[in-house]
């Protein structure tokens, strides 16, 4: 007769999985098994269940502190007034590091990445608010995953609900549920819709027999769906609590208000996270919470960036590479107290690090040290070689020290 070793698992209050091996000689009987009576007793009770922490534990251990405290989404949020437009878009971070939550995409320049939720503002792609993607519940249904999704944009946009303001999502984030839902903190969701939910009626569906650049409307109490043909057997959907009418704003290809407004603001992440590529200071790394660190160390200076402009627009505004000499100036700023502080200890500069320093426009101190001696005899000199054996008074130590500068350092 065959026997099966069962493995049993249970979830603890604080999410924590633990494993029990269902062989029952580790139990408090101690009757079989290794629990032997010559077996100290202490050691049974240092026994634990095998413990395996799940990628929300990871992240929270490991990288959640970093993002919240160094990402400082708090101070983001007060050094920025947004305008009324907010974009809640996705942002992927290329890595090759083993990590639960990382997502595979062929599409995808990196393949391997991790995903990130951010609220940006629409016209200057400022960072304002985000959340990390920590994977797919199991076993979850799909209202229980619908829930998700509109509770992450709930979460998003929250700062600033109640301000009359307009948020653009694409079809993985915009539903008629969430539209409803803002409606009553008095904020608009414009977005297109994927094509098989149902809230779409049959008639706003891709049709062979529809004429290109046709639109067909059609208005729920506060809700707009417009089905706009760009080709042959294909439309978009766009959904709107924002626009109410048939407004046509593109006479040549006849694109609704709706479309056009939509395709102007749907672009405040993928800017932002265009803006960050190019000056980038990532490295390569296998491990996930630094390509989180290199993440936060390039939004932020982006923000700053975005600010610093946005108060003083005048700022070499005739040139198209700004932004990188605002990063050229922040690093300087950022390094000018650690260069004071060493260009005050000349004796322990090396060479090329003082050729650095002068090369920065930087004076370094050229004092040199006294040395007093109660002996009035002759010494050796610790710094000539040996061939020279030289020996000097106190009262010459001074010169021979300033000599061995003058040699060494070029001055």
């Amino acid at each position: 007769m065959s026997s099966t070793l069962q493995d049993s698992s249970h979830e603890s209050d604080n999410g924590v999985v633990v494993k029990d091996s269902g062989d029952e000689s580790d139990a408090s009987t101690g009757e079989t098994g290794n629990d032997s009576d010559d077996e100290p007793p202490g050691r049974r009770a240092k026994r634990q269940p095998q413990v395996e922490q799940s990628p929300v534990q990871i992240f929270t251990a490991q990288s959640r502190h970093q993002w919240a405290t160094y990402l400082s989404l708090a101070r983001l949020q007060v050094c920025y007034t947004p305008g009324g437009s907010l974009t809640v878009d996705e942002q992927f971070i290329p890595t090759r590091g083993r990590c639960n939550f990382r997502q595979y995409m062929t599409s995808k320049p990196g393949k391997c990445a991790l995903k990130t939720f951010w609220c940006c503002d629409s016209n200057t792609a400022y960072p304002l608010n985000s959340e990390v993607y920590l994977g797919h519940h199991a076993g979850a249904t799909a209202a229980a995953n619908a829930n998700r999704i509109r509770n992450l944009v709930k979460r998003l946009v929250h700062p600033w609900i109640n301000t009359g303001g307009i948020i653009t999502a694409d079809n993985y984030f915009t539903s008629a549920e969430l539209a409803k839902n803002l409606l009553g903190v008095q904020t608009t969701l414009v977005g297109t819709i994927r094509q098989n939910k149902k809230e779409i009626p049959r008639g706003l569906q891709p049709n062979a027999q529809r004429l290109e650049q046709s639109s067909i409307f059609s208005f729920d109490r506060q809700l707009t769906l417009v089905s706009y043909v760009p080709k042959k057997s294909h439309a978009v959907i766009p959904l709107s609590s924002f626009h109410h009418d048939q407004t046509i704003v593109d006479d040549a290809k006849k694109k609704r208000e709706i479309i056009l407004h939509y395709n102007d603001t749907k672009g405040g992440v993928d800017h932002m996270n265009q803006m960050v590529q190019t000056y980038s200071c990532k490295r390569t790394t296998k491990r996930w919470p630094i390509t989180f660190f290199f993440n936060i160390l390039d939004i932020d200076p982006l923000a700053a960036f975005l600010t610093s402009t946005t108060k003083t627009p005048q700022w070499n505004e005739k040139k198209n590479y700004r932004r990188r000499l605002f990063l050229i100036e922040l690093g300087y700023d950022l390094i000018q107290s650690h260069l004071d502080r060493r260009r005050q200890q000349p004796h322990a500069l090396q060479q090329t690090v003082r050729i650095a320093i002068q090369a920065l426009g930087l004076t370094v101190t050229t004092s040199h040290p006294t040395i007093v001696s109660a002996s009035t005899g002759k010494q050796r000199c610790h710094l000539c070689p040996r061939e020279r054996d030289r020996k000097i008074t106190t009262q010459l130590f001074v010169l021979c020290v300033t000599k061995h500068y003058q040699e060494k350092c070029g001055l």
